[in-house]
């Protein structure tokens, strides 16, 4: 596999059919606005409310039902790392990203079934001038087609079978942008040996200490980690190496790619350097 594959796997395979539907959203914009200055159709208030009713009423129960089905989707999701605890840093951040588009859904279906229901009740155009009243509508009508392909979007992004391996790329190219491969038996060895000394640091801590707060679900590295930072055993910095490796080593597992960085390699060596100057 060459260097400059990786990038290419970091977009999602619907990536085109975006670009498509944002072109589609960017031609209907220009027809509004040349709508304004040369009528297309004529609008009859009737007939306005009734299409701003049904696409209000189809706009809130696609929006009704996508949440609910999220909603069990996440409660069982956030349970995956139980069984592979390798899959807490994809899972984590999938939940993040889900939970922003969630966000920007309920808002523009908030917005648009305002917007139509003002229509309704007060959008005549007699009270408005009709190139304004013209226009409203059709950007309303334009917003019904966007929160429409961001509600299909959401749902096509949980569906996808192959976002563990995708958000794994992408967040593997976030935490080492080198693109030299390095030897995955050194970094894995280093690994491993780590370990080993975080889990002695964590054995002598609790010699001295009664009680240590449970780690509230979090894999039991991560929970050590936290133990050692926040009992002055590892620093700030070494903490935060310690923390990317961890991510990296993980999300590793679940990368298609199946290669590791140069850069991540010599991070690993000099951790491991560090932790056992400690004894």
């Amino acid at each position: 596999m060459n260097q400059s594959e990786p990038k290419n796997l970091h977009r999602y395979p619907y990536f085109i059919g975006l670009i498509i539907l944002a072109s589609i959203a960017a031609a209907m914009q220009l027809v509004i606005i040349l709508d304004c200055f040369f009528p297309i159709l004529v609008y009859e208030v009737d007939a306005v409310s009734s299409v701003m009713s049904t696409c209000s009423e189809v706009i809130a129960g696609m929006y009704g039902i996508t949440l609910t089905g999220y909603i069990f989707f996440a409660d069982r999701f956030q349970n995956t790392p139980k069984d592979d605890e390798s899959l807490y840093d994809a899972v984590q951040a999938l939940l993040i990203r889900y939970n922003r588009m969630a966000g920007i859904q309920s808002l523009m279906c908030l917005i648009c079934i305002v917007c139509g229901e003002l229509v309704v009740l007060y959008g005549s155009n007699t009270i408005l001038p009709g190139w304004l009243y013209r226009f409203l509508v059709n950007e309303i009508l334009l917003m019904f087609y966007v929160t429409f392909d961001i509600i299909l979007y959401f749902v096509i992004s949980v569906l996808d079978p192959n976002k563990i391996s995708r958000i794994s790329t992408q967040k593997m190219a976030k935490l080492s942008k080198d693109q030299t491969n390095g030897d995955p038996d050194a970094f894995l060895a280093d690994w491993f040996a780590i370990e080993g000394e975080l889990q002695h640091l964590r054995e002598s801590l609790m010699k001295n200490i009664r009680f240590i707060p449970g780690g509230k679900g979090k894999p039991e590295l991560v929970h050590t980690l936290e133990i050692l930072r926040n009992y002055g055993r590892i620093g700030h910095g070494l903490w935060r190496d310690l923390e990317k490796l961890r991510q990296y080593r993980n999300l590793s597992l679940h990368d298609i790619s199946a290669t590791v960085s140069l850069e991540m390699c010599e991070l690993a060596k000099k951790v491991r350097a560090e932790l056992e100057s400690m004894k």
